[in-house]
């Protein structure tokens, strides 16, 4: 039993109507808690803390990524006035994040697992392991690593829009990602896509595993 949130981009509000919603479950965010275009320094901040000081399992997206020492890219909406702050609190709490979870048979990235990235194996479980021991060896080797090395198979998991390309989501592995925006989220046998950031509804939108279903929150209520 698992909730499961898409991108937050700095939205405190958001993450306390996450975390209240059945908090005796496990709650998963699946990443980019940065690079706001309309939240201030220090709601991202917030965010960030709030999130850390709970429970939740926190996975790491190409937002959140590219702040660390030695980033292996930089996308847009990258605060260089905040970078050298956000660096400091990623740096020091990285055993705090990961970049793969499975939970009730759902295998949860920030930005989707490609066919390519799932012909090793279907189980979840496995595959979370696989992509998580590729990041810890990443991590422990960055600064004298060729980059080119994980540019694919670690990476695809932060930043790569299979959704967007459709065939290159991996049918074999049921899934839960953000990433690309939508206006309500995507969801399918196979697939669960999250990522609402800007709807312009006030909503926040979660995924219970549980129920096997979306619940829509408003003003921290239910709808």
């Amino acid at each position: 039993m698992a909730i499961m949130i898409g991108d937050i981009h700095g939205n405190a509000d958001k993450v306390r109507a996450f975390l209240a919603y059945k908090p005796d479950q496990e709650h998963v965010a699946i990443g980019d808690y940065l690079d706001s275009f309309v939240e201030p320094f220090e709601r991202q901040l917030e965010c960030l803390h709030l999130l850390m000081n709970s429970d939740a399992v926190l996975l790491l997206g190409n937002h959140d990524v590219h702040y660390l020492q030695y980033p292996l890219f930089q996308f847009s909406g990258y605060q260089h006035e905040n970078a050298a702050k956000f660096q400091d609190i990623l740096e020091g709490n990285l055993s705090r994040f990961k970049v793969a979870h499975a939970v009730d048979g759902w295998l949860c990235t920030h930005a989707g697992v490609s066919s390519q990235l799932a012909e090793e194996t279907s189980d979840v479980a496995a595959l979370a392991d696989l992509f998580n021991n590729r990041w810890e060896h990443y991590l422990a080797n960055r600064s004298a690593q060729d980059k080119s090395d994980y540019e694919y198979k670690s990476l695809f998991t932060f930043n790569y829009f299979c959704y967007v390309e459709g065939n290159l989501l991996a049918e074999n592995v049921r899934q839960i990602f953000g990433h690309m925006e939508l206006k309500t989220p995507d969801v399918t046998d196979t697939y669960i896509a999250l990522d609402t950031t800007n709807s312009g509804d006030n909503s926040y939108w979660l995924y219970d595993t549980e129920a096997g279903q979306l619940v829509e929150l408003c003003n921290s209520e239910v709808k």
